[in-house]
């Protein structure tokens, strides 16, 4: 899995990028969040360590996750800071951070949080629990979020990057690899929106009414060409989506 560290601190930031791979994890780091942003929407992690004091910076860390929450509603965040005043914890906790350690703080309880947090969010669906899918000009890789596509005239998607074998690699969010997920299991199918709701948010979701569309919005922007016509996520207008290569 892929651990992001947003920490202006070098010693800190680079303490717990060690501590991570350590352990195992891939690693990304950065020192701003103007630049944690564009880190998460080209490469979104699994999940964010993130510092709430950035000096004079444009945003400070509780300004940062408020962004990345309307960007990225799904990626967990957990809050590794100096600030240890109750008010600042209960702030971090009730705007819905995963958690939030306190400096100066022992690695073995960074490791055991991250672990805990990681094994909450992914548990009901690993990202190596399912097998690739392939259809002509797409696979999707559960196991990396991302979807790799064949090369293609014109545009490409939002954040597509190219690789060595001639196709095109996207980064997706955990819940728009779970919403194409779907999609690709029951191609050739239109599904219904509240199908999609129930079954990639699940029916106790509470919140935007639109957030299917929102999400197949953010997916066509990732990996058509030309959004205005779709090769692979296509309207049955007034009905739901289906997923198709023909």
């Amino acid at each position: 899995m892929r651990i992001l560290v947003v920490e202006d601190d070098t010693y800190n930031r680079k303490m717990v990028e060690f501590l991570m791979k350590s352990e195992g994890y891939e690693v990304d780091e950065i020192d701003n969040p103007e630049g944690a942003l564009q880190v998460i929407a080209r490469r979104p992690p699994h999940l964010i360590l993130l510092d709430i004091n950035f000096g004079n910076r444009h945003l400070n860390g509780f300004e940062l996750y408020s962004e990345i929450r309307k960007q990225h509603q799904d990626v967990p965040v957990i809050f590794v800071t100096s600030r240890s005043e109750l008010d600042d914890k209960l702030k971090g906790l009730d705007m819905g951070a995963d958690d939030y350690i306190t400096k100066p703080y022992a690695p073995a309880e960074v490791v055991a949080r991250v672990r805990r947090v990681l094994h909450r969010v992914y548990q009901r669906n690993p990202p190596h629990a399912q097998q690739n899918l392939r259809f002509e000009g797409i696979e999707l890789n559960v196991a990396e979020l991302c979807v790799y596509l064949a090369q293609r005239p014109g545009a490409r998607g939002i954040g597509a990057l190219a690789t060595a074998d001639n196709r095109l690699m996207v980064y997706l969010t955990k819940m728009e690899m779970k919403l194409l997920l779907y999609l690709m299991q029951n191609a050739e199918q239109v599904i219904p929106r509240d199908d999609l709701l129930a079954n990639v948010w699940g029916d106790n979701y509470v919140g935007e009414s639109n957030i299917v569309d929102s999400y197949i919005r953010k997916l066509r922007r990732k990996i058509e060409a030309d959004q205005a016509h779709p090769q692979f996520i296509r309207t049955a207008r007034g009905y739901g989506y289906k997923f198709s290569t023909k």
